[in-house]
């Protein structure tokens, strides 16, 4: 099966230079992410997820539950996973972003890697400053052929965010109708069409046994080689409190033309508002078997 490989070189934008992180709020998402990974290696996995999952964090095993309920109740295994930002992203207000990039598993420290993939969460800021994931999914893929370009931390760049009194988090169903506008608009013109729509340069679709796939023309040329008509069903999802950035997850069904063939798969959009477009910039979906 044909591999999309992209190296994260031109990633950063407006929020870096030369590689370094700039947006203060940014940074700070940043150094958590690499505070998170390091904690996997130094007590654990499970425990590292502990102390970084929000109280309503959610993870998929394989559907989505309560992170901390989940994980507080799961045996503590051996191995190490490791993983680190490869791309990133913050909201105006700087109380929500997304993280991802490439993962790997090894049975010891001193062993080599047995699983690779990558890695997608959002991360929300919390009443006393710090943030936490709020959602985290991902896929498998093959070892890749070159590494990924991580994001720099900037240690003495660390932000002093003061909370805004009165801040509200805003509801997503802005956001659960943008999900089902994409299965309304599938149904009519197909989906690698309508994707066109929704995604940008910047837009990034994650699927199993993939590298991840980067960008309007990589993107739409993998969903007409693999079409079908789609229909989200969005469960949950937040919003940050100055409405540019979100996400929703649920599940999604891929009929075939015909309908009489189908598959289910857990989804996850995080959406980011580019002026006054809501565009997907990154697409998650892990196929559940089949009873």
């Amino acid at each position: 099966m044909k591999k999309y490989l992209f190296t994260l070189i031109s990633l950063f934008f407006a929020y870096t230079v030369n590689g370094q992180v700039k947006n203060p709020n940014l940074n700070d998402l940043i150094g958590t992410e690499y505070a998170f990974a390091s904690a996997a290696a130094e007590i654990g996995t499970r425990d590292s997820f502990l102390k970084f999952v929000a109280d309503d964090g959610i993870i998929f095993r394989p559907n989505p539950v309560n992170g901390k309920t989940f994980l507080s109740n799961a045996q503590k295994r051996t191995g190490l996973l490791s993983w680190y930002p490869a791309y990133a992203g913050i909201s105006h207000n700087g109380d929500m972003g997304f993280t991802t990039g490439p993962a790997d598993f090894k049975k010891d420290k001193d062993s080599s890697a047995i699983w690779f993939g990558n890695f997608s969460t959002v991360w929300q800021r919390q009443s006393n400053g710090e943030f936490r994931f709020v959602i985290d999914m991902g896929i498998s893929n093959n070892k890749p052929m070159e590494q990924y370009i991580p994001f720099k931390y900037d240690t003495a760049n660390s932000n002093s965010y003061s909370l805004r009194r009165g801040m509200n988090r805003i509801k997503a169903d802005e956001l659960f109708n943008k999900d089902k506008e994409l299965t309304l608009i599938i149904s009519k013109i197909g989906v690698a069409s309508t994707y066109k729509k929704f995604i940008n340069e910047e837009s990034r679709l994650l699927r199993d046994e993939f590298f991840p796939i980067v960008g309007t023309s990589a993107i739409t040329d993998y969903l007409t080689k693999n079409s079908g008509t789609y229909t989200f069903n969005p469960i949950g999802g937040k919003i940050s409190s100055s409405k540019d950035l979100g996400f929703t997850y649920g599940e999604l069904t891929i009929s075939d033309a015909d309908k009489n063939n189908y598959s289910k798969y857990n989804y996850m959009h995080i959406w980011k508002k580019v002026g006054k477009l809501w565009i997907i910039i990154i697409d998650v979906a892990n196929k559940l078997e089949t009873k």
